[in-house]
């Protein structure tokens, strides 16, 4: 009995003993453990906690600026600011409401961003430097600086330029095509949170400054752009057409100095005239002819008949709007005549024709700085019909684009080097410095200078007594080839659907501006020479009095010797001064039609002289050549006087003399 009474009481203490051990061993193994998380992997548990703390930004890098030629801004970037407000930490609730709501925002949208009930609200859209100026300071109200890409001159040339989205993402044209160059590198920023999660305002730290994209610089002239869109809206307005495009290009090196496209409800997705190619029709007829002379093949002297207007070949009749017999070479040309250049294409073997087609660029892209660019449809030799050839002399089994044909009249207008388009001149630096600049780039000769000066006179005939007259400039020799064409879609020809065109250059005798007009299914006359000459001429008036268009007006204007300095009339000098002043020297003449460049109209319609004193010069021509009066211009800058003055009653066609000034003087 003694000794189960003995083991009995020893049983407690031994359980005791056992419970203590096992206590002591976890507590050394937590020890263990903690000394390890303390020692071993205190840093990394330190480094996710603070990461728990912080939020990384990327700090958007401010894109670069797309100027034109003379460094006006076409597409640039500034800073607007996001709002956030924490309604909790609101003082002056009534404040921050009425602040707000002069900002634009509803009073309904501003009392939800300051109800208590809420712990943090995003107001929609952006908010510029005044409303961050009117908020600034006040409790509860947080901004976040963004950048936002804006247009300075509204649509102009935005088919070419392209957009950029809220969140900085290029959607097209030279902002996509430039997109590496224009949009920098951003930078990186950290952001303390609190313990459930929210920022703490203010406590941002960059830790990677942005660097700022670079700026680019078009061969574009604003002031052109400008007249080049104006002059196709109006004249897409007056023929009810679907669509158009206008290129003015610099022969010299290349340079595109404007390029309108347009629909007819004014917008524009993308510049049609390197994405849409369509079939040229009689504006191809020089390139014929230069491969003709080039090849040895005829001469401008050489004759042909013209079969009276109509000609089958093959079961395939080809007429003409005229009937002729027989001509020139150079008369074929000028009068357009499908039946005798469409005999004359059978004096090339096909190789050559189509090789003279492929060395004035057609059937390639150009490569220009552009998105998406056409290269238009040239088919090789094998592939053509018993027909191609006469088909291919008068615009038919080719596409080309726009900017493909000012090229090949700019070889016709340089003596016969085709160049490689130049629609940006140089990229800079922040701080001004050239990283890169374009150089004049010759693809390659296709024709000697004098054949090149063979079609410049044949050229200048067109519009001088041929199918262009409706682009002449009174004194001023423009050289160009009008061009009708069907539309086709689907394989067949639309009945009554027509492309009509207007190519060439000018100055003739020394090519300063190449041109081509293009407008799409014009309603009434279709015609290249009813419809798409018109607007050359308007848009050359126009230009000639821009303020610093990028050519030689005295070189234009061929002046036998330097002018005087023109006489600086006061505001209160009389009509009659002003008519002696400006019979002083002998200025240039912008002519209404080939109707008024000499008399007045015959239909002696009256109309008031309007009143252009104070506008620009530009303004002031296309305001009273819209009138019906021609234009007589002396000197640049703003109008300060006109002759006969604003409210004489005149008849359409009556010459009104403009005197200008620069502006301030």
């Amino acid at each position: 009995m003694s000794r189960r009474r003995e083991t009995a009481q020893r049983a407690p203490a031994l359980r005791r003993r056992v419970l203590l051990l096992g206590v002591l061993c976890a507590a050394g193994v937590v020890l263990a453990r903690t000394a390890h998380l303390t020692l071993r992997e205190g840093v990394e548990w330190a480094e996710r906690a603070e990461q728990q703390q912080e939020q990384g930004l990327a700090l958007p890098a401010p894109r670069g600026t797309i100027y034109d030629r003379n460094g006006i801004p076409l597409a640039a970037s500034r800073d607007v600011y996001r709002i956030a407000v924490a309604p909790r930490e609101v003082v002056d609730r009534e404040r921050v409401i009425s602040a707000l709501t002069d900002a634009g925002v509803s009073l309904q949208e501003a009392r939800r961003a300051t109800d208590v009930k809420r712990r943090w609200v995003v107001l929609r859209g952006r908010f510029g430097a005044a409303v961050r100026e009117a908020l600034d300071g006040v409790q509860g109200v947080h901004f976040e600086t963004v950048q936002q890409r804006f247009y300075p001159h509204g649509t102009i040339a935005l088919e070419l330029l392209g957009r950029v989205n809220a969140e900085g993402t290029a959607l097209g044209g030279l902002e996509l095509e430039l997109d590496e160059v224009l949009r920098g590198e951003p930078g990186r920023a950290t952001v303390r949170r609190d313990a459930r999660g929210r920022p703490i305002p203010g406590a941002m730290v960059r830790v990677l400054e942005p660097k700022p994209g670079k700026d680019v610089y078009l061969t574009l002239d604003a002031e052109l752009q400008s007249i080049a869109d104006e002059a196709l809206r109006v004249a897409i307005d007056s023929t009810r057409a679907a669509g158009g495009e206008f290129l003015l290009l610099d022969p010299r090196n290349g340079d595109v100095l404007a390029a309108a496209s347009r629909n007819r409800d004014g917008s524009a997705r993308n510049w049609r005239a390197v994405t849409e190619p369509y079939e040229p029709g009689s504006t191809i007829k020089p390139f014929l002819v230069a491969s003709l002379l080039a090849a040895g093949r005829a001469r401008m002297t050489d004759s042909v008949y013209a079969e009276q207007g109509h000609w089958t070949y093959l079961g395939r009749t080809i007429s003409d709007v005229h009937g002729y017999g027989w001509l020139t070479v150079h008369e074929a040309l000028q009068k357009s005549s499908n039946v005798a250049l469409a005999k004359l294409a059978m004096r090339l073997d096909p190789a050559t024709q189509y090789q003279y087609l492929r060395d004035f660029g057609f059937g390639s892209p150009t490569a220009i700085e552009y998105p998406s660019e056409s290269g238009g449809l040239l088919r090789a030799p094998r592939r053509w019909s018993k027909q191609s050839q006469p088909s291919l002399a008068i615009g038919y089994e080719i596409s080309v684009t726009p900017l493909q044909m000012a090229l090949a009249y700019a070889a016709l207008a340089n003596g016969g080097e085709l160049l490689a388009p130049r629609l940006v001149r140089e990229v800079r630096t922040r701080d001004g410095r050239v990283q890169e600049s374009y150089e004049r780039t010759v693809v390659r000769r296709v024709i000697p200078e004098e054949v090149a000066e063979q079609l410049r006179a044949a050229l200048i005939d067109v519009v001088e007594g041929g199918t262009g007259r409706q682009a002449a400039l009174g004194p001023f020799v423009v050289a160009g080839k009008t061009g009708t064409a069907r539309i086709a879609e689907n394989g067949r020809y639309v009945p009554g659907a027509y492309t009509a065109s207007f190519a060439g250059f000018f100055p003739a005798d020394d090519p300063q501006l190449v041109f081509l007009a293009k407008v799409d299914e014009p309603k009434g006359a279709y015609y290249g020479g009813a419809t798409a000459a018109p607007i050359t001429r308007s848009a050359l008036e126009a230009a000639l009095a821009a303020h610093h268009a990028p050519f030689d007006r005295r070189t234009i204007a061929a002046e036998p010797a330097p002018l005087p300095e023109t006489p600086s009339i006061p505001p209160t000098t009389s009509q009659h001064d002003v008519a002696r002043a400006l019979e002083s020297r002998g200025p240039f003449v912008l002519a209404l039609n080939e109707s008024s460049a000499g008399q007045p109209a015959a239909s002696a319609v009256e109309v008031d002289v309007p009143d252009v004193v104070g506008s620009p010069l530009r303004d002031a021509v296309r305001t009273l050549h819209a009138a019906g009066v021609r234009v007589q211009v002396d000197g640049a800058g703003v109008v300060s006087a006109t002759w006969p003055a604003a409210g004489t009653t005149v008849t359409q066609g009556t010459l009104v003399r403009v005197l200008a000034r620069p502006e301030g003087r």
